[in-house]
């Protein structure tokens, strides 16, 4: 190919009985010179236009990987175009109307120039136009739920509480009537920490928890992330997002900054860690009250340099650091905070527990829920929707607090509303009330005045313009 090239590009060899009759002449006019000239030219120009399809097919391939929303089935495919991927993707997966879609953020790739930006090896997932992507974190959670045996039996307990509410009730009651009161905790091993010390407090644990603290930190953010996933779930299905464009780039906004907001607090992990130095003001009555012992601490893995990077800013402008508290003692015990009902933060049958102390705690903590005061699905979400209806359809939405025109929902407040200790209680189940409650939601239209809405912008552009100087 290299040769063809440079023999196109090259002017005409000739002959060896040309080149002697040159040698021979001592002149040439000038006719013969403009001749030969007009015929390289000619000749250079034939070279280029053959050239240029050919140059064209050059564009390199790169490899990429293709999958199902179900991960059924995982291909390796190479292409130069996502034209050719789609087409190759159609030979794999016989979808009608094939879309491509990013696995790890589960956006949709249409556009040619960004796919050329795109790394080799990344893994792109096929689907309908209208499906609800599964994105790879997404995909890793559920993996994980299947696989832990607590997981598990938290999803039996759930079955249950549904469908037979009272009866679950009772027997929590009862279990706890005869045999919490003469348990008394080894002190011993409720201080221990490391796997070894302890090892049949880990059973069943992940492999990559070696203490106490990290796999309750786990625990926190399972819970977290579940009301994440529900709330992407329910604002993805809803009518609006399916079928107004608008809409639907609002609330993959929304869900965006609920993603940086809670890389900010690591999933509020320190909300089950007894070893997070900010404590809530429920432990802080009971410190008051009695000294408990305190444990040392320990180093706590690196993140990354962009959830560094995020932690860092809220941190510095405290966004969430009236809610980044932990639920209990430096000992571990949790104490109910009563129903939502109740304005302070105790329960009248005064529940406690320590998930530390044994593996059989660690299980029936598995039944005490960080409850929504503001109801989530029947409250929190639909205010969302209806606000973003507002900022759509509405000829000119206004913040009601600076009467000028509005361009957002109020991301930080809903974000409270549905993941921080700002609107969830931990309470036993008994203490759980399921009955319809006539909070409202505190989530309203914003303006570029807010302050809200310029913490969150700038929170969305860490990763771009951050500059360890100006910190």
């Amino acid at each position: 190919m290299f040769n063809f090239i440079k023999e196109a590009m090259s002017p005409t060899t000739r002959s060896k009985s040309s080149q002697k009759s040159e040698l021979t002449e001592t002149t040439t006019t000038t006719k013969q010179k403009d001749d030969n000239n007009e015929q390289e030219e000619h000749c250079v120009k034939e070279s280029s236009c053959s050239i240029q399809p050919t140059m064209v097919a050059l564009k390199p391939i790169k490899g990429y990987k293709i999958t199902d929303n179900e991960r059924s089935r995982k291909f390796g495919v190479g292409a130069n175009s996502l034209e050719m991927l789609k087409t190759k993707a159609k030979l794999k997966f016989p979808i009608k109307d094939l879309h491509i879609y990013l696995a790890s953020d589960g956006y949709e790739v249409t556009d040619e120039d960004y796919f050329s930006t795109l790394e080799s090896q990344t893994l792109f997932i096929v689907a309908g136009p209208d499906a609800i992507i599964t994105t790879d974190s997404d995909f890793e959670f559920e993996q994980l739920r299947q696989r832990s045996p607590l997981l598990k039996v938290a999803d039996i307990i759930y079955d249950f509480m549904e469908q037979q509410p009272e009866k679950f009730s009772k027997l929590i009651a009862e279990y706890e009537r005869k045999k919490l009161p003469q348990q008394k905790y080894d002190q011993n091993k409720t201080v221990m920490s490391i796997k070894t010390e302890h090892p049949e407090w880990f059973l069943g644990q992940e492999e990559k928890c070696h203490t106490k603290e990290e796999a309750l930190q786990r625990r926190a953010q399972d819970r977290v992330r579940c009301y994440y996933y529900k709330t992407k779930d329910e604002l993805t299905r809803n009518r609006l997002y399916q079928q107004n464009q608008k809409a639907r780039q609002i609330i993959d906004s929304v869900l965006e900054k609920f993603r940086y907001l809670l890389i900010g607090c690591d999933y509020f992990s320190m909300i089950f860690n007894r070893k997070c130095e900010h404590k809530h003001e429920i432990i802080k009555q009971k410190l008051d009250e009695e000294k408990d012992d305190e444990t040392d601490a320990r180093a706590v893995i690196p993140n990354k340099k962009l959830k560094q990077v995020i932690k860092e800013y809220t941190a510095r402008h405290e966004i969430l650091d009236q809610w980044s508290v932990s639920l209990c003692t430096d000992l571990g015990d949790f104490y109910c905070q009563g129903s939502y009902s109740d304005a302070s933060n105790n329960c009248s049958l005064q529940h406690t527990i320590n998930p530390y102390a044994s593996r059989e705690n660690l299980i029936l903590f598995q039944v005490w829920n960080l409850d929504h005061q503001i109801e989530l699905s029947r409250t929190i979400l639909p205010a969302l929707i209806e606000n973003v209806r507002q900022l759509i359809s509405t000829p000119k939405p206004q913040c009601s607090i600076h009467k000028t025109p509005a361009i957002d929902v109020s991301v930080l407040e809903y974000f409270l509303e549905i993941f921080s200790l700002k609107n969830l209680k931990l309470v036993h189940i008994v203490c759980h009330e399921k009955s319809q409650r006539q909070n409202k939601s505190n989530g309203r239209l914003l303006c570029k005045q807010c302050h809200e809405y310029k913490i969150v912008e700038e929170l969305m552009q860490v990763d771009y313009d951050y500059n360890p100087d100006e910190w």
